[in-house]
């Protein structure tokens, strides 16, 4: 059963084939900033919106069809060339925005007794990318500056 994407990533889950996000978590915030006064308490002016964090965890297992090394190796790439890209989870975009890949956190390998990797937790983090200013844009296209 097809599941979604990250990237390159495909989340399926099917009798031979597993591999999907665990432990989903979304965290978000508004952007505050605080005016100091004089003699009084800081003034608070809210921002607007922040952006949109993700993690969740992917259990790469060469039992359940996957080739450890070869997800890891697109995962570091994704995270080290700034690779911008769409994320879909239960056949649908998680948002309208693209994501970023953060952070990676590679823990708990499990190696066969030629020294492969058999088995890999994986943490990964992600943040919304905002690519697109339409109030700056728009404000340029009407001449003003």
């Amino acid at each position: 059963m097809y599941i979604g994407y990250m990237g390159d990533i495909v989340f399926v889950c099917s009798a031979d084939y597993m591999l999907t996000p665990s432990s989903y978590a979304r965290e978000s915030s508004g952007r505050w900033a605080e005016h100091e006064l004089l003699m009084r308490k800081p003034v608070s002016q809210f921002g607007g919106p922040g952006l949109e964090k993700l993690s969740f965890d992917i259990l790469l297992d060469a039992g359940h069809g996957i080739d450890p090394d070869k997800q890891l190796q697109k995962l570091r790439k994704m995270r080290d060339t700034g690779a911008v890209f769409p994320l879909v989870i239960g056949g649908k975009p998680v948002s309208q925005s693209s994501w970023r890949l953060d952070s990676l956190k590679e823990g708990e390998h499990y190696f066969t007794a030629m020294g492969e990797l058999q088995q890999c937790k994986v943490s990964v983090q992600l943040t919304e990318y905002m690519d697109a200013n339409d109030i700056e844009e728009g404000a340029l296209s009407r001449g003003a500056s």
